[in-house]
């Protein structure tokens, strides 16, 4: 059985042709570390870390995407509509692609109508640890374009590049958002086309002793290759692990919390 599926694996990626990205993620920005700040917002927001990387529900492994919607999208959304199975996108208003554009904005309603959870990853793929972003207009101009879009504003963010700051944290908090951060992380766009490497941080996951272990993995739906054919044997590598594929709100227990006016 094992053979079959790395054989049937093996003939999707070579028949499948690959669209190159045209757009480069930045590296990561430094993380910043202030503990004793970060200890004393974690006291005020009454959580003993703020920032999400695990689900709380057994069994659970929340597929995550961010930096899109990309131009093929859509590709993933047809894969999951076939298999029921619901994600999370973490989308942007400005950075891959537009999301005013007619075609983007369609994926949007679509993957919402679907029932695909919408959550924010500010505006243009700003760096919310420095002091220069405007955290505000970052999120509250996604916030408008979403609403427009499916008639609620997230409750669930992702910041870029998983930093965040102590009066990142504070005004987030404060503004009622979850941030969600990650535990399996494909690196997907610093390799797009090698399939490998991208599936390797599953493989180094859910090969190992996963009792009471819950997974949030990161890749990026804008990347071509992810959202034709990596993704979907992702999922199926997963799902063949014994895991349920769910939205990060579902991993987290919260099916009615996703979205507010």
């Amino acid at each position: 059985m094992l053979r079959k599926y790395l054989l049937a694996v093996a003939a999707a990626i070579a028949a499948c042709t690959f669209i190159p990205s045209t757009h480069a993620s930045p590296l990561p920005a430094p993380v910043l570390s202030l503990p004793a700040e970060i200890q004393e917002l974690n006291k005020r927001a009454g959580a003993s870390d703020p920032v999400i990387r695990a689900c709380t529900v057994p069994n659970t492994f929340a597929v995550t995407f961010d930096d899109g919607p990309g131009t093929y999208t859509n590709d993933l959304l047809d894969y999951l509509d076939k298999r029921q199975i619901k994600v999370t996108f973490f989308v942007n208003g400005l950075n891959y692609n537009d999301i005013k554009d007619p075609a983007i904005a369609a994926t949007v309603k679509r993957a919402f109508a679907a029932g695909h959870q919408i959550a924010s990853h500010t505006w243009s793929h700003a760096d919310i640890s420095l002091a220069t972003t405007n955290l505000e207009e970052e999120m509250g101009k996604l916030d408008v374009a979403l609403k427009e879009l499916t008639g609620k504003r997230p409750v669930y963010m992702r910041p870029p590049y998983g930093n965040t700051s102590p009066a990142a944290i504070e005004w987030l908090v404060a503004q009622g958002y979850k941030i969600i951060n990650w535990n399996v992380d494909t690196n997907d766009w610093q390799h797009p086309l090698t399939f490998r490497n991208n599936l390797k941080p599953y493989i180094d996951a859910l090969q190992t002793d996963t009792t009471g272990k819950t997974f949030i993995s990161l890749q990026h739906d804008a990347e071509p290759a992810t959202a034709q054919v990596f993704s979907k044997i992702a999922i199926e590598y997963v799902l063949s692990k014994g895991f349920n594929v769910v939205p990060v709100g579902t991993c987290l227990g919260d099916n009615d919390g996703w979205y507010r006016d």
